[in-house]
């Protein structure tokens, strides 16, 4: 592939986040400026506006590696959307990293470093996003894993918050391998880094179907040889998929960093990583998926490694719910409950993927394929709802700061402060803190999927698309059944999970409080609770045009990548990419070959 200038007209909302950090940082380190945050949303602002004016929905635009298309759009305006609220919540995020000053003011330092580092963070999952080259997908993984161990390492400085950056890091460096070592199989099965190659490739694997004269085949990958690498690949790309999600087996992580670390980062590990591992699941699956309309036939690989696929991310989903719903209900600390929380969230988020995976095996009376991805719009469209409720509760928790300290008679030292850690410092919020008791409920009401709340439609979704795919020939059983059982999980959990949620409610509503909260923390973090509170609003009453976003976004995967290698290869004579267009019909067809 070839890199050429529109490569970097498509990336200009990420270019400008580069230069918005890097003028954070030099200004850091050499003019003294403290106002990082303000250059972050700043740089937001201005990537926003580049990317409203960039083509989207049914549009697809590829230049060398990158490709914009319906998916791309939605993942790039989520996590440009999402990365400005949360740059409020770490502007407000004022705890102290390790010592207190004799006057008890509280001083924030590094916000330069802290602002341009998230904002390399955030380039590198909008590039996760846009990426169709399996090299530039690790790069913009790697571009999410590295700022956020800075990000861990600088907001605190005291034992608990070192321990849980180095938890974290060495824990990422295994996903990373484990994820790397999934990509070189995937480049050994397709003969090439770019997705539409592989893709097309384990498409045709098995079909008996000749390439035409004009494209040659790259490698020498065998059905046989694919069946062994296949469960394999799978395995590795699911495991580096997880870590990011929180998801089993990789979420022993979550409630030790979430507690160590500070409110603003512990909102950012709960929701970015996510939406990366969605994207990476996303793309593997659509690896095997057709293009709608194209008419080619599904060999035996991609039959496979779609049946593999969502078999198992059908049980991870079940079991990570599960695990992460009966572990929330013993934990006191909120920033636990929390990180348990979204190890249950992150199963919900797998069960639309399940569901896609499961309707795109499905064919039609002539044998062709009949792929649904009505699950994956329903996985964006929960993990849309899922950010607006998370962030906003950090938001929150991070403008209530500390509790009120309790004076000693005796002592003439100022006493420490005390951060808000469990939910008995929630009693009472009402009477002293109504407006953010209230909006703590209603994202709280949200994530339970509580009606009319967003994160009912979310759940409705999921489990619509769960519930609408057929039977058909399985493993262990039909993909009815299969699906259907994984809906009865989803709602059980969702049962489970509203006894936790509403025992903060209760706390803040039903409780007397001993020592109340000071909301000492920055007033950029209450106002993006409130801007939270406002989307969770305007989303429960009007939650169509998030819905129907999110169904193109999820439509326009498969059918990208095949646009995707026609640019490609009209740009690129003597392609050596094996193109599912190029190939010959199958023997029952009487078209002539494309």
């Amino acid at each position: 592939m070839t890199t050429s200038f529109e490569t970097f007209l498509l990336l200009a909302p990420e270019l400008v986040l580069f230069l918005a950090a890097l003028i954070a940082f030099l200004g850091s380190a050499f003019t003294g400026l403290r106002a990082g945050w303000l250059v972050a949303v700043s740089g937001l602002g201005i990537a926003l506006i580049l990317s409203g004016g960039q083509p989207s929905g049914g549009a697809t635009i590829t230049s060398g590696p990158v490709t914009l298309d319906g998916f791309s759009a939605f993942i790039r305006m989520l996590t440009f959307t999402a990365g400005l609220v949360l740059s409020l919540v770490q502007a407000g995020d004022r705890f102290r990293s390790a010592v207190q000053t004799d006057s008890g003011r509280l001083q924030r330092h590094g916000s330069g470093e802290e602002a341009g580092t998230f904002l390399i963070l955030l380039a590198g999952l909008s590039i996760v996003g846009l990426a169709n080259d399996l090299v530039l997908l690790f790069v913009g993984l790697e571009l999410v894993s590295i700022p956020t161990y800075i990000l861990l390492s600088l907001k605190r400085s005291d034992a608990a918050g070192q321990e849980a950056s180095l938890k974290y890091f060495y824990l990422s460096l295994i996903a990373s391998a484990l994820f790397l070592y999934s990509v070189v199989c995937l480049y050994g099965l397709g003969g090439s880094t770019s997705l539409a190659a592989i893709g097309s490739q384990l498409r045709a694997l098995g079909t008996g179907l000749v390439p035409g004269t004009n494209v040659a085949v790259v490698g020498t990958i065998t059905p046989s040889m694919a069946a062994v690498l296949l469960p394999v690949t799978l395995g590795m790309a699911l495991a580096g998929a997880a870590f990011r999600m929180a998801a089993v087996p990789m979420h022993f992580y979550a409630p030790d960093v979430y507690q160590g670390t500070s409110p603003g980062n512990a909102a950012v590990l709960s929701t970015l990583p996510k939406v990366a591992g969605v994207v990476v699941l996303a793309r593997v699956f659509a690896l095997a998926v057709p293009p709608l309309g194209n008419g080619s036939p599904v060999g035996p690989v991609a039959e496979t490694l779609l049946t593999e696929l969502w078999h198992l991310v059908a049980v991870v989903a079940a079991i990570t719910m599960t695990v992460g719903n009966c572990m929330a209900l013993m934990q006191n600390n909120l920033r636990r409950l929390l990180a348990c929380s979204s190890i249950a969230h992150a199963g919900y988020l797998l069960v639309g993927i399940a569901a896609a995976a499961a309707a795109s095996t499905a064919v039609g009376p002539m044998g062709e394929p009949t792929a649904s991805l009505d699950g994956l719009g329903a996985t964006l469209f929960y993990l849309a709802t899922y950010l607006a409720a998370t962030i906003g509760i950090f938001g929150g928790l991070t403008y209530l700061g500390h509790r009120w300290p309790e004076w000693s008679a005796t002592s003439q030292q100022r006493p420490p402060l005390e951060e808000i850690e469990t939910v008995d410092d929630l009693n009472g919020l009402a009477s002293t803190n109504p407006v953010v008791a209230f909006s703590l409920a209603a994202f709280l009401l949200s994530l339970a999927g509580i009606p009319p709340f967003p994160g009912f439609w979310g759940k409705l979704s999921l489990v619509t698309s769960a519930l609408s795919v057929d039977s058909g020939a399985a493993i262990f059983g039909d993909r009815q059944s299969w699906l259907i059982g994984l809906t009865v999980v989803l709602v059980l959990n969702a049962a489970i999970a509203a006894g936790y949620y509403l025992r903060l409610i209760t706390a803040m509503y039903f409780k007397t409080t001993d020592k109340g909260t000071q909301a000492d923390g920055g007033l950029s973090a209450g106002l993006a609770m409130v801007v939270c509170l406002l989307v969770v609003l305007s989303f429960s009453l009007r939650p169509r045009g998030l819905f129907t976003a999110a169904s193109q976004a999820g439509s326009t995967l498969s059918g990208a990548i095949v646009t995707d290698m026609n640019l490609i290869s009209g740009n690129q004579p003597g392609s050596t990419h094996l193109l599912a267009h190029d190939s010959p019909a199958p023997a029952q067809s009487t078209e002539e070959p494309r």
